[in-house]
């Protein structure tokens, strides 16, 4: 699949200090996670390793990070010279993962939905799959297969604008517009059913697939008691969770 966040990775980072990805996403995504205290865990889509660094903080004994995008990984590097955390990162596509052994959590902020179609989306999960212990667990932020596009521009007050190809079918191309005055960028992502999602996962051996709604971090009422409400009220991202079969 192509690196699409090569040449926007700056401005993409930019991103992770949005109250949003602060007080919605990382409380999510973190929360899912819970206790990684000692364990050894893979950071898919790692981007510039803004969870990788997390999980390592958050007790991991080993967390090592695989993204496609070269730009990204240069950003995961520059932090890790900055603030060496003995973090280990790989370019790779996961529809492609090589063997970088058995984790005992694996970790995906935006991921599945990059997939262009079903064929890669099976890829995906099945490099998933090989990468986990028995009973191990998948946890991951994924795009919400309930809202595709924006309902009636709710989203535009939080700083970016989605649309989704129609018909809408399993591969629509999902378009998003981060509105960041003279720093705006777009990229793309892929919708596929709760049902196609399960039915790929499954096949490649997970198991207890469950979808997980967002959750607001201790500190969101800092933005004010209305501030997310658009955005809680029609998600356009979701918590998705299921193990490795034992």
């Amino acid at each position: 699949m192509s690196a699409q966040y090569d040449g926007i990775a700056a401005h993409y980072v930019q991103t992770k200090q949005s109250p949003l990805r602060v007080h919605v996403e990382a409380p999510t995504l973190m929360g899912l996670v819970a206790d990684v205290t000692g364990l050894r865990v893979l950071d898919l889509a790692c981007g510039d390793g803004h969870y990788t660094r997390a999980l390592k903080a958050a007790g991991a004994a080993e967390v090592v990070g695989v993204d496609i995008s070269a730009d990204m990984l240069a950003l995961a590097h520059e932090a890790e010279q900055r603030q060496p955390l003995g973090l280990k990162y790989v370019r790779a596509d996961v529809a492609s993962l090589p063997d970088l052994g058995k984790f005992d959590c694996v970790v995906a902020a935006y991921l599945l939905h990059y997939a262009p179609d079903k064929e890669a989306l099976d890829s995906m999960c099945r490099g998933i799959a090989r990468a986990l212990r028995p009973g191990a667990r998948f946890i991951a932020i994924n795009e919400n297969p309930d809202y595709p596009a924006e309902p009636g521009g709710a989203y535009v007050q939080y700083g970016f604008s989605k649309t989704a190809d129609s018909p809408l079918q399993d591969g629509s191309v999902i378009r998003y517009l981060m509105l960041a005055g003279r720093n705006s960028f777009s990229f793309q992502a892929h919708y596929f059913s709760r049902e196609t999602y399960a039915a790929s996962l499954q096949a490649a051996g997970l198991e207890n697939v469950q979808w997980h709604d967002l959750k607001l971090g201790r500190d969101a009422a800092s933005m004010g008691e209305d501030y997310f409400a658009a955005y809680l009220a029609a998600p356009p991202v979701i918590g998705l969770s299921c193990q490795r079969s034992a």
